[in-house]
């Protein structure tokens, strides 16, 4: 090992003198690192809350390469006359995204707006990060972060996009970049030789070993998905390493798409991820400047091929300065280093630099399991806030925001008991109702209306237990109505009923035919008007009497012919006046006999003769009858009451005078000199 490697750790909340005995650590591409770094100190009670959660450096040699973080945690060791062992570990700020588990909705954002608001959230701003990003990414009309830590979400979004991070050390911090492409890695710092260890101490940092692994892998990535909106279109991508390779499949169902440019785009990452590490190299080095996300320029290994760029991924840290302890105090307690007793060493992994660099780490969404309840929700004011799908917005119980309106979730579809091409069941749930929720594959981002519940703010239409026996469907009048439509089913032994009630107005259609069985009474009131339009025949048979009451007056239009039998007796009366008008002629058969009778006079017509009570005078003309109105709807009016006036006192004045009661003729009458 190189001899004149010195180790040191600078803590900032420190004023006394930390000499670092030894340390291991790792680091990865979309990792946080992790570092462990004892140290010894000649106080031994030195303020450990203070040095919690404060920024340190770890130096490797004395040209500044190291790692920058914060000390995650501090153990105290064994103190000895003079010094005193501590035990700290470095992680870098966006470690502590790991210690706050959130459930959170995003809507119409991007990753990396989401990305930003959490660092931000957590005290990490802009001048400590950046994204570098070839692609353009749309906004996720709706993200969940259900029951993940902040760490987790972000890595699991960085994963889903084809995202990475690497941190860029100084003394003065860590700096994290976000990236889609080979942009944010850092270029090969020189070109380092290979020199296998022989037993001599290398002059200058080499590597020592170095070899390559092939692997099998998947090379052929295809998802499929389905978007209701476009219900008939299939919606499948697909990406392939090598057509002639074996047919090593990754089929994904469902896929995060609805175009296909965006479907292709996804597997193709899929791929990358899986062929990112078909080819890696490894190896041990003592270069104190290499770190994950950098590019190693491997020279003079006798293998041509390994004599090119790589990118490292992953890279292990070791260091052991013994010659600190100025005291026996016996050995580190990174004692699992057994193999290593002086100065630094790494061990490293990489992937060609032809290679496309895609996370190999599966950050897995949360599977929803079992169903959930949320409320509808809707605009200020408004009963139902719905689409042209049916579907509704809601707020979940676990949903801390204060959104509580149309804007608290994505639009939700909701379940029907049948859906058909234009037919089927549309209930809409109602902004307040509590609904149940169901997730499609358990994904958190598509959930489903399935069924309404009852609760203590929206109660049953029934008081149970007690109306148990009854089945209702009642709805509610909107906006803000207190009436009701209901459609009520008892089934209570004895007092089985159908009930069917219209809040305003009730409307029939009948392509065809219609049939009523009663087989006991049926009554009906109509409070207002009631019309009945035929285009066919009219057919009634009424077993026992048919008894009619009219309050006010009847009208009848016959357009042909009317006909009227009665088995035994016919009487008509009427208060005041009787009129049989016939156009051409009038037939009055009385078979035995014919009786008229009028004024205290009457004539009678019988086979033995005709008979009058009084002889038969010559002269007079006729009486004039009340006119026939019009039996159409809104034809009958004051107009009828006026005219039986008129000819009530006609008739009177007939009597007394024998004379023509027609009013035109007695007025012509009474000119005459």
């Amino acid at each position: 090992m190189n001899a004149h490697h010195r180790f040191s750790l600078t803590a900032q909340a420190s004023p006394h003198l930390l000499e670092v005995l030894a340390f291991s650590g790792d680091e990865a591409i979309s990792t946080p690192f992790s570092f462990d770094v004892e140290v010894v100190c000649e106080r031994p009670d030195l303020d450990l809350e203070t040095l919690l959660h404060t920024p340190a450096f770890l130096a490797f040699d004395t040209q500044g390469h190291g790692v920058h973080g914060q000390i995650y945690s501090i153990v105290k060791s064994t103190s000895g006359p003079r010094l005193t062992r501590y035990r700290l570990s470095l992680r870098p700020q966006l470690t502590w995204l790991l210690h706050r588990t959130n459930h959170r909705i995003f809507q119409n954002q991007t990753v990396q707006r989401i990305i930003e608001t959490l660092l931000k959230e957590h005290g990490i701003f802009s001048n400590a990060y950046s994204f570098t990003l070839q692609s353009a990414y749309a906004p996720r009309e709706y993200c969940v972060q259900y029951g993940e830590t902040d760490l987790h979400f972000i890595q699991r979004l960085c994963f889903e996009e084809g995202i990475h991070y690497v941190f860029q050390h100084s003394p003065d911090g860590h700096f994290l970049q976000f990236g889609d492409g080979e942009a944010v890695f850092t270029p090969s710092p020189g070109a380092t030789p290979f020199n296998p260890h022989n037993g001599m101490v290398a002059g200058e940092p080499s590597i020592h070993s170095f070899r390559e692994k092939l692997s099998i892998r998947i090379n052929s990535t295809v998802s499929r998905n389905y978007d209701f909106k476009v219900a008939s279109r299939t919606l499948q991508a697909d990406s392939r390493a090598n057509p002639h390779a074996l047919p090593l499949e990754d089929y994904t169902y469902p896929g995060r798409f609805t175009e296909r440019a965006d479907g292709e785009r996804q597997t193709r990452i899929a791929l990358e991820r899986h062929q990112a590490d078909r080819r890696e190299g490894r190896g041990d080095s003592d270069q104190p400047n290499v770190c994950s996300g950098q590019f190693l320029s491997l020279t003079e290994h006798p293998d041509p091929a390994f004599n090119v760029p790589w990118l490292l991924t992953h890279v292990r840290h070791e260091g052991k300065q013994p010659q600190v302890l100025k005291e026996q105090g016996g050995g580190s307690d990174l004692e699992h280093l057994i193999d290593f007793t002086q100065g630094y060493r790494n061990r490293f992994r990489g992937i060609p630099e032809t290679v496309t660099y895609r996370s190999p780490t599966v950050f897995a969404k949360p599977v929803v399991v079992g169903d959930q309840t949320a409320r509808v929700t809707g605009p200020v004011g408004e009963d139902i806030y719905t689409d042209a799908f049916g579907r509704v917005r809601v707020k979940f119980h676990w949903d801390r925001s204060e959104v509580n309106d149309e804007q608290s979730s994505c639009w939700v579809r909701v379940a029907s008991s049948w859906a058909g091409d234009s037919y089927g069941a549309v209930i809409t749930p109602r902004v307040g109702m509590e609904v149940m929720i169901s997730y499609l594959e358990g994904d958190v981002d598509r959930p489903v209306v399935t069924g309404c519940l009852a609760s203590s703010l929206t109660p049953t239409p029934l008081t149970l237990p007690e109306e148990n026996t009854q089945s209702v469907l009642r709805s509610r009048s909107t906006p803000s109505g207190s009436g009701h439509n209901e459609l009520r089913l008892e089934d209570r032994k004895g007092q089985e009923l159908i009930y069917l009630l219209a809040q305003r107005n009730l409307q029939q259609h009948i392509e065809h035919d219609s049939h009523l069985h009663v087989e006991g009474k049926r009554e009906e009131t109509i409070k207002g008007n009631s019309r009945v339009v035929l285009d066919g025949e009219d057919h009634q048979t009424v077993t026992g009497d048919r008894k009619t009451m009219l309050n006010a007056s009847d009208f009848q239009d016959t357009a042909l012919n009317s006909h009227t039998r009665v088995g035994a007796v016919w009487t008509v009366e009427a208060g005041e006046h009787i009129h049989l008008n016939a156009g051409a002629m009038m037939t009055l058969d009385g078979g035995a006999s014919l009786s008229l009778q009028a004024g205290g006079q009457h004539l009678l017509l019988t086979p033995a003769g005709i008979m009058s009570s009084t002889p038969i005078e010559l002269g007079g003309v006729p009486i004039p009858g009340v006119p026939v109105l019009s039996a159409l709807a809104g034809s009958v009016g004051v107009m009828t009451a006026l005219a039986l006036k008129a000819q009530q006192q006609a008739f009177t004045q007939a009597i007394a005078k024998r004379a023509p009661v027609c009013l035109v003729c007695q007025s012509l009458e009474e000119r005459q000199p």
